[in-house]
């Protein structure tokens, strides 16, 4: 549980720096108007691809902080309704409100870090969740999936990593950052780390 929660707080972390970059070069207003531009290459903005990402990190992090009770560890928690979301509104065209909003999740992981490493509990592996995904453009009914509150957060990080790839070519061609300047690793899964330092 420690190393999806430590992965997903990297993230968060990367998402926070490049909004602090964003102001401190840019300053609030433009800063403001580089996370609302759409790039013509990804056809969305930085607030689109953040907001997506963080509304599955958010309800995963927020039902596995309702499994610190070790009461609740063995009980199914619940479901996770990944499609249902609300697309467009603040979160996505203001940056301040953004920002607060990565802050809120990331205490919500250092809570449950803090949790585990007093030895509270241990929310375990096996703490059972329903996800519903639409699967299907010609079918509006939800697939619901088995798993567990860590496979979940393993998920989002993934699933974050992705949409920070995106996020990373709208920095370059469209906000006007440069390669030197995004915050180290920002939108390259770990594998391709690591694949590129063993070429050397």
């Amino acid at each position: 549980m420690r190393a999806v929660i430590k992965s997903n707080l990297a993230i968060l972390s990367q998402k926070i720096a490049l909004l602090d970059l964003l102001v401190s070069k840019h300053g609030a207003t433009k800063a403001s108007a580089a996370f609302q531009k759409t790039c013509p290459i990804v056809g969305a903005s930085i607030g689109q691809h953040y907001r997506h990402s963080m509304d599955h990190v958010e309800l995963a992090a927020l039902v596995a902080s309702s499994a610190q009770d070790a009461s609740m560890q063995q009980q199914q928690l619940g479901d996770l309704h990944y499609d249902l979301r609300v697309r467009g509104g603040t979160l996505e065209k203001d940056l301040v409100e953004s920002r607060k909003r990565l802050s809120d999740v990331s205490d919500v992981f250092k809570s449950l870090n803090a949790t585990i490493d007093g030895g509270k509990t241990e929310i375990t592996t096996a703490t059972p969740v329903t996800v519903y995904f639409n699967l299907a453009a010609d079918d509006a009914s939800e697939i619901g999936l088995p798993s567990t509150v860590e496979r979940e957060l393993g998920f989002c990080a993934h699933h974050a990593i992705h949409h920070l790839a995106m996020v990373r070519i709208i920095c370059l061609q469209t906000v006007g950052l440069n390669e030197a300047e995004l915050p180290e690793g920002f939108g390259r899964a770990p594998s391709t780390i690591l694949f590129d330092k063993k070429q050397g």
